[in-house]
C-alpha cells in the first residue's frame, strides 16, 4: 500500500465520469476550502474506466467518480482500488459499498418509466417490467441500450433474478417493436414530444426537465416495490491502489458525502441523497434500504459483460 506522498506542485488527478456541470462547482468548493488544485478528468465513465485499465498500476488517477457500481466493479476485479475507511462507508446505508469497501455509493438513481401524462394515463401504465413485453406495448416503449444506465440495470436483473431471465426479457422486448435511443434525455424529450408513450430512464430526467419548462410534458412512474424494473443505481467514488496522494484523495471523497454536497446533487440534479436526513427529490418514493440490501450492489460490478453480451444476443445493438 503507498503512502501519502506530499507534492505542493502536483494535483490531486479525479477522473470523474460524470456530467461536468453536476460536478464542476463542488469540485471548485473543494479547491477553494482546502486550497489544493484538482485536475478533474472529464469523460463518460465506461472510457474512464477502461483508461484506469488500461493504465494499470501507473494511472495518474488519484479518485474514481462513476456514474454507478458496475463499471468501478471492473476496477475493484482488477484490484485498481484500495478499501475506504469505516467513517466514510458509514455515511451511507449498508449495501451501497463494495464488498470490501473499494467505493462507497455518494447519490441514487431509480430507473421508472417516463410518461406524459397528456397521451397517457397513469392508470394505464404496467406495475412490472414484464408488463412492457406483451403485446398491448408493442412499438410503445423507448430505450438506450447502449447507455451506461441501461447496461447498469441489466447488470443488476442478472445479479437479482439470473441470465436466463435477464435475456429473456431482453429478447421479449426487443421482439416488440421498441424505439431505440442514444441515451435518456433523447428518450424523454420522445415522451415529452408524443413520439413514444413510454421510457426506461433514469429518474431525474423527467424532474429536470419540469423545473426547466415550468411543465409536466413529462412525469415518473415508479415500477411496484420488488419488481425488476424497480431498481437504484448509485453513482458511485473509490481511490486508486496507486494514489500518490491519499489523504487528499480521502477528503475529497468525504466532501462528497458532506451534508452540503448531498444537498448539492438533490436540488440541482435531482438524485436521491445517500447520506441519511438530507430530503427526496420531489415527487419520489423515499428509499427503501431493506429493498436496498437487496440488490447485491456489490455483486452488480461482476455483471459488466454478462450484462453487455445480453444486450447483444438479443438484438438491441
Amino acid at each position: 500500500m503507498n503512502t501519502d506522498v506530499v507534492d505542493d506542485s502536483t494535483s490531486l488527478v479525479v477522473y470523474v465520469g460524470r456530467n461536468e456541470e453536476h460536478v464542476r462547482p463542488l469540485v471548485e468548493a473543494f479547491e477553494s476550502e482546502t486550497g489544493l488544485t484538482v485536475e478533474a478528468r472529464y469523460g463518460s465513465t465506461g472510457e474512464l474506466a477502461t483508461t484506469i485499465l488500461q493504465e494499470g498500476e501507473h494511472s495518474p488517477a488519484d479518485v474514481f467518480f462513476a456514474q454507478d457500481p458496475v463499471y468501478i466493479g471492473a476496477l475493484v476485479d482488477a484490484k485498481l482500488l484500495t478499501s475506504l475507511p469505516d467513517d466514510i462507508i458509514g455515511r451511507v446505508p449498508d449495501g451501497i459499498s463494495g464488498a470490501n469497501n473499494e467505493w462507497v455509493g455518494v447519490t441514487g438513481r431509480r430507473r421508472v418509466m417516463a410518461y406524459n401524462p397528456a397521451f397517457v394515463t397513469e392508470r394505464d401504465l404496467p406495475q412490472s417490467i414484464n408488463e412492457l413485453t406483451e403485446p398491448s406495448w408493442r412499438g410503445r416503449v423507448g430505450l438506450a441500450p447502449t447507455h451506461s444506465s441501461f447496461v447498469s440495470f441489466i447488470a443488476s436483473m442478472v445479479t437479482t433474478e439470473g441470465e436466463e431471465a435477464a435475456l429473456g426479457w431482453l429478447e421479449a422486448i426487443a421482439a416488440n417493436d421498441p424505439h431505440l435511443f442514444s441515451g435518456n434525455h433523447e428518450i424523454v424529450e420522445a415522451v415529452a414530444a408524443g413520439d413514444v408513450d413510454v421510457g426506461l430512464v433514469n429518474h431525474y430526467y423527467a424532474l429536470q426537465m419540469a423545473e426547466e419548462r415550468g411543465s409536466a410534458d413529462a412525469a415518473n412512474r415508479s415500477f411496484r416495490v420488488g419488481d425488476p424494473g424497480d431498481v437504484l443505481m448509485p453513482t458511485t467514488i473509490g481511490m486508486l491502489e496507486s494514489s500518490l496522494h491519499r489523504s487528499a484523495a480521502l477528503d475529497f471523497i468525504r466532501f462528497m458525502l458532506r451534508d452540503s454536497s448531498q444537498r448539492h446533487f438533490l436540488d440541482n440534479v435531482k438524485e436521491y441523497p445517500l447520506v441519511d436526513g438530507i430530503g427526496t427529490p420531489p415527487g419520489e418514493n423515499p428509499l427503501d434500504v431493506e429493498h436496498i440490501r437487496g440488490m447485491h450492489l456489490d455483486e452488480v460490478g461482476d455483471n459488466l459483460t454478462v450484462a453487455t453480451t445480453l444486450i447483444a444476443q438479443a438484438g438491441l445493438i
